[in-house]
């Protein structure tokens, strides 16, 4: 019974972690990012990787989804083994905003619409005046806009997709300061989202639950 009971607290542990890394290490030839890396993030925080950068930040954003593959170690993604059986869940489970966006659209409806998400346009209109935009930015030519406001309009379509998951690279690169408020208030919204991002800018890491050390 006691040997069930610890098993059953176990899992419920586990369960409350939606990412998680063990004994991770990655390398690039011979520069070492990070080595033996372990961390947990549980459910519905919002958690930045931090350190100057070539430290491995962005690339640990992309090893939790996968398409980089560390050098030894594991990632656990709500319970489950990140691996070729597990990969399709797990990224159908995230909303992946990189920081160098280029986009085979001119507009952030045609964008939706690629995404086959149209439907959620009332939302994604929503979280854009959120984040200072009004709703018609949708429609506005990517090319006539500035970085942060196509930054915030493709923010918004993802946070719109209502994923478990939201992983930012550098969320606050192309905003002013008034802006990266706008989304801090945004992200703290989200209570039930698990929010993983890339950052070295103060005012951001002033704002998340957890800092992880790079």
């Amino acid at each position: 019974m006691v040997g069930q009971r610890l098993k059953r607290e176990l899992k419920k542990e586990e369960s409350r972690n939606m990412i998680e890394a063990k004994d991770v290490s990655l390398s690039f030839g011979e520069q070492e990012l990070f080595k033996d890396l372990n961390f947990q993030i549980p459910k519905g925080t919002n958690v930045v990787f931090g350190g100057p950068s070539g430290r491995g930040k962005s690339s640990l954003l992309k090893i939790i989804q996968g398409y980089i593959r560390p050098d030894k170690g594991k990632i656990l993604v709500n319970g489950r083994e990140l691996n070729e059986e597990t990969i399709a869940k797990i990224r159908g489970d995230i909303a992946w905003i990189p920081q160098n966006i280029n986009l085979p659209v001119d507009k952030g409806s045609e964008l939706m619409k690629l995404m086959e998400v149209s439907s959620r346009q009332k939302i994604a209109e929503e979280y854009l005046v959120q984040l200072g935009l009004k709703p018609e930015f949708l429609d506005k030519d990517f090319r006539e806009i500035s970085g942060g406001q196509k930054q915030r309009i493709i923010i918004a379509i993802c946070i719109a997709l209502d994923k478990e998951i939201i992983l930012l690279d550098e969320p606050t690169s192309s905003l002013d300061e008034e802006s990266i408020a706008l989304l801090i208030d945004t992200m703290k919204s989200l209570n039930e989202k698990t929010i993983v991002s890339a950052s070295h800018n103060q005012t951001w890491l002033n704002s998340v639950d957890q800092i992880i050390e790079l």
